[in-house]
């Protein structure tokens, strides 16, 4: 065995375990993936804001979640196809990357929690008040949970990146 000495701020990257036979149909097969997500959820997005009928509290939180699919999609699937070619052995990552990576990840995560929550709130409001429900959930309402979310989740989420990048 080999010592081998690295600089501080590169990990070396485990990510797919492809042979070089299958890194074509990989490649091919996650990037069809990837435009799916992408195209889907624009589309959504898209048919949400400019159908006036679709401007409902639930559809709304759709909007939400569908822009919080692209951007979940777009910090990790990029970084996976861009490796699917290198060998295993020469895959590295800068610490930088790795955190930015690692928080994205959570931010995604906690968006996503955070937004199934107010679908269950909205849910509930629908169903156990529904005389009240149109006075309970506004556009208001729904956009200062919406943003309610994102930032909770973006303070919660640095907050836990930034004690684990002291360690």
């Amino acid at each position: 065995m080999e010592n081998q000495t690295l600089d501080l701020d590169v990990l070396i990257v485990e990510g797919l375990k492809v042979t070089p036979q299958s890194s074509v149909p990989a490649f091919i097969l996650l990037l069809l993936i990837y435009i799916f997500i992408m195209v889907s959820n624009i589309g959504l997005v898209v048919l949400i804001s400019t159908e006036c009928s679709l401007q409902q509290p639930m559809y709304l939180l759709f909007c939400n979640m569908s822009i919080n699919d692209v951007f979940g999609a777009s910090t990790i699937i990029p970084r996976i196809l861009s490796d699917v070619f290198i060998p295993m052995s020469q895959r590295f990552m800068s610490y930088n990357e790795c955190v930015i990576q690692a928080f994205c990840a959570h931010f995604h995560a906690g968006i996503a929690h955070a937004v199934l929550i107010i679908m269950a709130v909205d849910r509930y409001m629908a169903i156990c008040k529904p005389l009240h429900y149109a006075a309970i959930m506004t556009d208001r309402m729904v956009l200062g949970l919406s943003v309610w979310a994102w930032s909770i989740s973006f303070l919660l989420v640095g907050i836990l990146i930034g004690l684990s990048v002291r360690l």
